[in-house]
């Protein structure tokens, strides 16, 4: 019955699930060490947002790793629980004052990254709007289990995706290259989405310093991070391309690979990017532990301590 933080529990009795990853310094952080789940179904699911048995799918997500965060630019960094929402977004309460950004996602599955063609910077997106707004009005009470959280936003060219590596882009995202539509290179908010970095790490350390796309197919059989038959958005922006008055973003496709080539929204002929939004966030370091195991069946149960 003694209190145990939930970050402390799933380092101690989960382990045997983790990967250490050690990083080098980068222009916007020092030194890092992170923990992260790998493979093809680690047992790292919670159930958020319900008190339901079994817990209802819309309500399970999973642990991409602890990780080492901030709360503000040169703020303290805390070891961080990092989810990702299991299944894809899209919001259940339609209002009028939402019928705009409802129209985002026309394919029924996804929003567009932003409404207009011409903006890659996530600041100013409609679906950083989506998320920190109508997904985070959605989730109520559990608001208070988030924890508000600097997020890393180097741009990189989206010719490089044909030679970049997890470690690579991992420098990239923390780098000081601004996206194409001048962003800022990090913004401290409540939601964000998955980084291409967290991605390419899923498939464990043995795969840091090698070709993401060489091991596309690896990825699509062995990462619990891909998501089958649609793309995932990213907040990395594209830095460089820009062609007929369209900026790119990077994102994860269907096909297993990252990439830099991906519309923000439709093309005028109708075009859909088949993207879906996956909301991702970090836990305060008070969440508590409260039972399960940590796989979909009986997933990690958590309450907070005020």
């Amino acid at each position: 019955s003694h209190i145990v933080k939930f970050v402390d529990y799933i380092m101690s009795e989960t382990s045997k699930d983790f990967e250490v990853f050690e990083h080098p310094a980068t222009y916007q952080t020092p030194a890092l060490t992170d923990y992260r789940y790998t493979g093809k179904n680690p047992s790292n699911y919670v159930c958020f947002g319900s008190e339901e048995v079994p817990c209802p799918e819309d309500n399970l997500y999973r642990i991409i790793g602890v990780i080492p965060t901030q709360s503000e630019v040169n703020g303290e960094y805390e070891n961080r629980v990092k989810l990702i929402k299991t299944t894809h977004y899209v919001e259940t309460k339609i209002e009028s004052g939402y019928l705009q950004i409802s129209s985002l996602y026309p394919n029924g599955k996804g929003y567009f990254w932003d409404k207009i063609l011409s903006n890659n910077n996530w600041t100013t997106s409609s679906l950083n709007t989506v998320l920190n707004t109508i997904y985070w009005n959605e989730i109520g009470e559990y608001q208070n289990y988030i924890s508000l959280s600097l997020w890393h936003l180097g741009g990189a060219p989206y010719q490089i995706y044909t030679s970049i590596t997890p470690e690579g882009i991992f420098l990239i995202e923390r780098g000081n290259v601004q996206g194409y539509s001048k962003g800022p290179l990090n913004v401290v908010s409540n939601i964000g989405l998955i980084c291409p970095s967290d991605y390419g790490y899923s498939l464990g350390n043995n795969y840091s310093n090698q070709i993401i796309i060489t091991n596309a197919n690896l990825y699509k059989k062995d990462s619990w991070l891909y998501y089958l038959g649609y793309g995932q958005w990213t907040m990395t922006p594209e830095s460089q391309y820009y062609s007929g008055g369209e900026v790119l973003i990077w994102a994860i496709s269907m096909n297993g690979q990252i990439g830099g080539d991906f519309r923000t929204k439709t093309r005028t002929n109708g075009e859909v990017p088949q993207m879906i939004t996956r909301p991702t966030f970090y836990l305060k370091t008070n969440v508590l532990y409260e039972s399960g195991k940590g796989t979909k069946e009986n997933p990690y149960r958590i309450s907070i301590n005020e």
